[in-house]
């Protein structure tokens, strides 16, 4: 088979399951072929979409750039009994923290 006619008969493959109105499982399942195959050839015929250029910002619209948060509070360290350490990098609420470390202590944790 040619170049020309795989492309062809791919073409009616694309066309035939457009037109059924099943799904693509559905489809290839009836015609015999690879799921992922159809969908190859699919996204092979479908028009090119056009690059979008960052610069071209829609109106109305700014540009934002994001920045990593740095966090105003000095880590914290806390080495437990039971050899393991937690450092928080964050405040964290106290009730929550006091649950943790029981957790990490108990006998099964």
């Amino acid at each position: 088979m040619t170049k020309e006619e795989k492309a062809a008969y791919w073409r009616q493959q694309v066309d035939g399951f457009q037109a059924s109105g099943l799904t693509v499982k559905h489809y290839c399942a009836q015609a015999g072929i690879a799921v992922a195959t159809l969908h190859y050839w699919r996204k092979r015929f479908a028009a090119p979409s056009e690059p979008r250029s960052m610069a071209a910002v829609p109106e109305g619209f700014l540009p934002v750039t994001l920045a990593p948060i740095r966090s105003s509070v000095s880590p914290v360290e806390i080495h437990l009994l039971s050899g393991r350490g937690l450092k928080l990098a964050a405040p964290v609420d106290t009730d929550w923290l006091q649950t943790l470390v029981r957790v990490l202590e108990s006998p099964c944790g």
